[in-house]
């Protein structure tokens, strides 16, 4: 019973503007003020631990809210600390604000639930207290105090020092960045394997814990150690000779290793720790010319690939006998020019495809791949910003569509008009496709794409940011939701496409969601039949406030509501909206920050428990305000 009575407090602490019938919530309306305020922090929000326990008790929600509001004066503060609600105490306990004195007779309060609230807070108790604390506090109180980084080094001291050691307490320290290095050792001689490995991958230890570390008789922690790159050199060079590979392998990929220790590596038995020393970034050139020579192709591949490889190693690797290792030295920016002309021979089709997509080639070689036997080859070479004029009709015409797409879709070289209007006119759909999305194509192909048969071709060209606002008038008066959800992505619609894409429904819940959607496209909204819709437009934040004051009369509380919550709403309207007859109206009006102290004044008097509680979780709400809320001990149940 006492978890469960947890769970119903805490999803109360969420509460912050009150909950009202769910019996309605299959009604539109509703669900459309439960969508617009939760989209603003407004709404009520269960967590799954409460509804899952199908808790229900009466809670004291008003002073909650106003034991965890932040403003929360000292004298509210003191009476809410006597209160006889357990979960009272507990929102007193996390308030980021809650006074010193007040600390200290919370921290002697009877449920060990509010003492572990309490040590949860950023603002922990003074260092008597703690120290109190530490002596007598159960388990829980004592790992939540160890895993606190405001937690005083004095204090995590003494957790280390007993008497009651769980897993998670010496976890906790073992995380905790302000732990002093005297416990990690500590730590490190009493531990259990979990934290000596958490430990290994710390970066706070000092030159001793690594080296004790490095000594470890568990396989797990050494390892995870020489991954570490606060490791000091000196230790990674010890972990270098450790009798398992596995060890030597995490040394050797450390960018902390150093060069004398990286070079004993690329000699060791094993090829997993070899390979390692290829690929590090760290790795000298005389060492990769020798592993250039190693017997596993998987270590002259990284050999291949390694930044440091030098020229003459590389020219070696590219008459390598393996594919892997041809095409790891095609990448190689370290790769002479000579070296990747005379590559043009090769018989591999992806060392073909990355020298097509290089810039480094002359335009004879280019000419050589563009008459490929490889589609591949072709196509790669196709889409290059490298790929030189006097190819660009050729490939134009290539048999393969997917040639003619890649070069329909680049947008990194010059292609002429004719040569656009010509793959605009292409019978596969995939070519024209790939050209609606190139942002260099020229209007008026952009103006025959618009007439497109295929939705897809009008799709993309929906999405390019080059086309002007005739165009994307035109696609607007599409019926196809694609087409709809393309525009809509984008951020410079004119007016005139927007109103359009208004007549369609289900574009009109989207449009009433953005934060980017123009003020008049809100106001043309605001005016629908939908009280749904009306309630999105009202919590949208970009909303004129010609408009949110319009809707703020809405014939629906929900929509009301949503005005309410709005930030945009000023103070003057709250307080109109502050007199409304329905409670949930004046509850979101209570919760606004906006609102003013005398609407504040008048709200926290409201006859409806659940305003009193919006107003006493406002952090505008003025401290005398607060005062009186503190008092206010209405109880509901609530889940």
């Amino acid at each position: 019973m006492q978890r469960k009575q947890l769970a119903a407090g805490i999803l109360t602490l969420q509460l912050s503007q009150g909950i009202f019938s769910a019996a309605h919530a299959q009604n539109s309306e509703l669900s459309a003020a439960v969508m617009a305020s939760s989209a603003h922090g407004q709404a009520s929000v269960m967590s799954d631990a409460a509804v899952s326990s199908n808790a229900s008790c009466p809670i004291p929600a008003i002073m909650m809210q106003v034991a965890a509001n932040p403003n929360c004066p000292v004298d509210a503060q003191s009476k809410l600390s006597a209160s006889q609600s357990s979960f009272v105490r507990m929102a007193l306990a996390t308030n980021p604000n809650v006074a010193e004195a007040v600390q200290e007779l919370l921290a002697r309060d009877s449920d060990p639930m509010v003492i572990e609230a309490l040590v949860h807070n950023h603002k922990l108790p003074n260092l008597q207290t703690l120290s109190r604390l530490v002596s007598e506090a159960p388990p829980r109180v004592r790992e939540s105090l160890a895993a606190n980084t405001n937690t005083p080094k004095t204090i995590l001291e003494k957790l280390a020092q007993g008497p009651i050691y769980t897993e998670y307490l010496l976890l906790s320290l073992a995380k905790n960045p302000n732990t002093p290095e005297e416990v990690r050792l500590r730590l490190i001689k009493m531990g259990d394997r979990l934290v000596r490995t958490f430990l290994a991958k710390s970066p706070h230890l000092t030159v001793a814990g690594f080296n004790q570390l490095a000594n470890d008789g568990d396989l797990g922690v050494r390892a995870m150690l020489a991954t570490n790159v606060a490791c000091p050199p000196a230790c990674l060079d010890s972990l270098a000779r450790d009798s398992n590979p596995t060890v030597r392998e995490s040394v050797a990929m450390n960018m902390q290793t150093s060069k004398a220790t990286l070079s004993k590596l690329a000699l060791d038995e094993r090829p997993e720790v070899r390979a390692a020393v290829a690929q590090n970034t760290d790795c000298s050139a005389a060492d990769l010319a020798k592993l250039s020579k190693d017997p596993v192709t998987a270590v002259r591949a990284l050999a291949a690939t390694n930044a440091n490889a030098g020229a003459d190693t590389l020219d070696s690797l590219a008459k390598d006998k393996n594919c892997e290792v041809r095409c790891s030295v095609a990448l190689n920016k370290n790769t002479r020019d000579t070296t990747l002309a005379a590559m043009m021979g090769d018989p591999s089709i992806a060392v073909q495809e990355i020298l097509a997509a290089s810039r480094r080639l002359g335009e004879a070689d280019y000419a050589k791949l563009a008459a490929s036997d490889s589609a591949l080859v072709r196509m790669t070479l196709a889409g290059s910003a490298s790929l030189p004029k006097g190819l660009v009709a050729k490939l134009a015409e290539d048999s393969d569509a997917r040639v003619r797409a890649s070069l329909a879709r680049n947008a990194a070289c010059e292609i002429p008009a004719t040569i656009f209007a010509r793959l605009a006119a292409d019978p596969d759909t995939l070519v024209r496709e790939a050209l609606a999305v190139n942002p260099r194509v020229d209007q008026p192909t952009l103006t025959t794409l618009s007439k497109d048969n295929s939705i897809t071709v009008q799709t993309s060209l929906a999405k390019n940011p080059s086309v002007k606002s005739a165009t994307l008038l035109a696609l607007a008066n599409s019926d196809c939701n694609a087409i709809r959800n393309a525009l809509l992505t984008r951020g410079d619609l004119p007016p005139d496409a927007l109103n359009k894409l208004i007549a369609a429904q289900e574009v009109k819940f989207l449009l009433a969601q953005r934060a980017d959607t123009p003020a008049p496209v809100l106001a043309s909204l605001a005016g629908d039949s939908d009280p749904a819709l009306r309630a999105t437009v009202a919590a949208n934040p970009a909303v004129s406030f010609a408009t949110l004051q319009a809707l703020a009369g809405d014939k629906s509380q929900y929509v009301r509501a949503a005005s309410a919550s709005n930030k945009n709403a000023n103070a003057p309207l709250i307080n109109t909206l502050a007199g409304d007859n329905e409670a949930l109206v004046r509850a979101r009006a209570g919760g606004n920050p906006n609102a003013d102290i005398t609407c504040l004044e008048q709200l926290a008097r409201d006859k409806n428990p659940e305003v009193r509680r919006a107003v006493g979780a406002n952090p505008s709400t003025p401290k005398d305000v607060l005062l009186v809320l503190a008092q206010d001990d209405a109880t509901w149940l609530t889940k």
